[in-house]
């Protein structure tokens, strides 16, 4: 807990890297009721990804599953872990990408959503470009928040894309 606090990344990295089973902990803390503590552990849990590359697979399907209403569990917690597995690892994220992104149709989660795909393209804007039609759709008449952040997500692109942000 000292580590996610702190926000000692590396040392996190370090502790995942040399334990994988770490990560199991780590997903019970994206549920933490310190907001530094959740941001944290969703960083670890991708840079885990990205290390244990078939239990990072299993997490995001976990996690995806959580988002289900079938699942009984609140997933939004996890949908910021999703993003930086995204991050790191958007090559084995590409398949998962679409789901996440047809969860957005629920108002409860679209703001998450979002800022996980902004992370998302922060890794391979070219994964989250066919997405953007979607998203900006889901966003018409949402809250303004919502509407700041598909801006994010848009500057996000451009840049990536070499243009001026919009």
């Amino acid at each position: 807990m000292e580590l996610l606090r702190e926000s000692r990344q590396e040392e996190l990295v370090g502790r995942v890297r040399a334990e994988p089973r770490a990560l199991r902990h780590l997903l019970a803390r994206l549920y933490d009721a310190e907001a530094t503590v959740r941001r944290n552990a969703a960083r670890a849990i991708g840079e885990g990804a990205a290390i244990h590359r078939e239990l990072g697979l299993e997490i995001v399907r976990r996690l995806l599953w959580a988002l289900n209403d079938e699942s009984a569990t609140n997933g939004v917690y996890g949908i910021p872990a999703l993003g930086e597995i995204g991050r790191v690892c958007p090559d084995r994220f590409a398949p998962f990408l679409p789901t996440l992104v047809a969860a957005a149709e629920d108002d409860g989660l679209r703001l998450a959503i979002l800022e996980a795909v902004t992370r998302i393209a922060e890794g391979d804007a070219n994964l989250v470009r066919p997405h953007l039609g979607r998203l900006a759709a889901l966003c018409r008449g949402s809250s303004p928040e919502e509407r700041r952040t598909l801006r994010r997500l848009e500057g996000a692109l451009a840049t990536a894309a070499g243009e001026p942000e919009p």
